[in-house]
């Protein structure tokens, strides 16, 4: 069975990923770009930057949902996919 989190975290630092928009900036993706709908038209490329952080000592990834919500998503005409 499995430590759990606030246990192990009273005993030791957890090492979380880092900024999900920087790093698919850096691999092409443009600011202008929603990068919530990269989960539905690109998902390797999401997947591939999560196995970026594990392989990098990461322990807790978060989604890639940073702005999903309604009126975020309305910028890019998607606010009626939430």
């Amino acid at each position: 069975m499995r430590e759990p989190f606030l246990e192990r975290l009273e005993k030791r630092i957890i090492v979380c990923d880092g900024a999900m928009g920087t790093m698919l900036y850096s691999k092409g993706i443009s600011l202008s770009r929603c990068f919530d709908e990269l989960n539905l038209t690109m998902p390797q490329l999401v997947k591939d930057v999560h196995l970026g952080y594990l392989k990098a000592g990461a322990e807790v990834l978060e989604t890639n949902t940073f702005s999903a919500n309604r009126f975020r998503l309305e910028k890019f005409n998607r606010g009626g996919r939430c």
